[in-house]
């Protein structure tokens, strides 16, 4: 294995990865006449292949062809930047990156389009993107794995929520305990990121005495004096900077003691 890889490291000069990545640029230009051919109903090559099982894929070998482009464009950059002169002399050990680019592209421009799809998921109401702007993302991301790499954490941080890493801001209440209760009653109102000298009401009335936890996950206090009867209030807490979160009609007030 050692010999194998030390082939690929020193076998193969700049002039053979510069043939490779030509014969790759062919090799894509005849997979896109092929591809363009058999979706023409006149093509030479209609009918020639049943392309109705992947009718519904065409978008994503598009975007995977254009990121197998820009991954030979970018090793033919490479090739280029070392050609000698006052450039950086080649290096064999990047031999298995140029080598691996069209298929790294690839799978590059797959994913990108992919993420796009999934932004748009996201973002419901905004229209979905246009070919063109997936060929481009695509060829553009298939370029450079860092970009792409960045892209795709951008992305996760939209998609994925952590737990305390600080995108969710401002306190989410869960419930009220009890549900139901008279003046001056102990009453918590749970949730999660409710700050320090956070105040909380109940039908508009303050709560008395409240005291938060220190975890942010709780506050309690005594319930104030409210219109007891059947129809149920909103519970809000309010944190010091105004961030706010209401639970709509969880409480209920209950009559005073005889």
């Amino acid at each position: 294995m050692s010999a194998f890889s030390g082939w690929f490291a020193t076998g193969l000069n700049r002039l053979q990865i510069f043939v490779y990545d030509i014969v790759v640029l062919v090799g894509l230009a005849i997979l896109a006449v092929v591809y363009v051919e058999c979706h023409k109903p006149n093509g030479f090559l209609a009918g020639a292949i049943d392309l109705t099982p992947w009718s519904g894929y065409g978008l994503y070998v598009r975007a995977m062809w254009f990121g197998a482009l820009g991954g030979v464009i970018i090793s033919l950059k490479g090739v280029y930047d070392h050609r000698g002169g006052s450039s950086p002399p080649w290096e064999g050990g990047y031999n298995l990156w140029h080598l691996g680019r069209p298929i790294s592209g690839a799978i590059a421009g797959l994913m990108t389009f992919l993420l796009l799809k999934v932004l748009n998921l996201k973002g419901a109401s905004a229209p979905p993107p246009s070919d063109y702007i997936v060929y481009v993302a695509a060829f553009v991301f298939g370029t450079q794995e860092r970009r792409f790499f960045n892209l795709l954490y951008e992305i996760a941080k939209l998609i994925v929520t952590v737990p305390d890493d600080g995108g969710e801001r401002g306190p989410r209440l869960v419930a009220i305990e009890p549900d139901a209760a008279r003046p001056g009653d102990v009453v918590i109102v749970r949730g999660v990121g409710i700050g320090k000298g956070a105040s909380a009401k109940l039908g508009g009335q303050p709560l008395e005495k409240a005291i938060v936890a220190d975890d942010g996950s709780s506050i309690a206090g005594l319930a104030p004096a409210g219109v007891a009867g059947n129809a149920p209030v909103d519970v809000m807490v309010v944190n010091v900077d105004g961030a706010s979160f209401v639970l709509p009609g969880k409480f209920r007030f209950r009559a005073h003691r005889p």
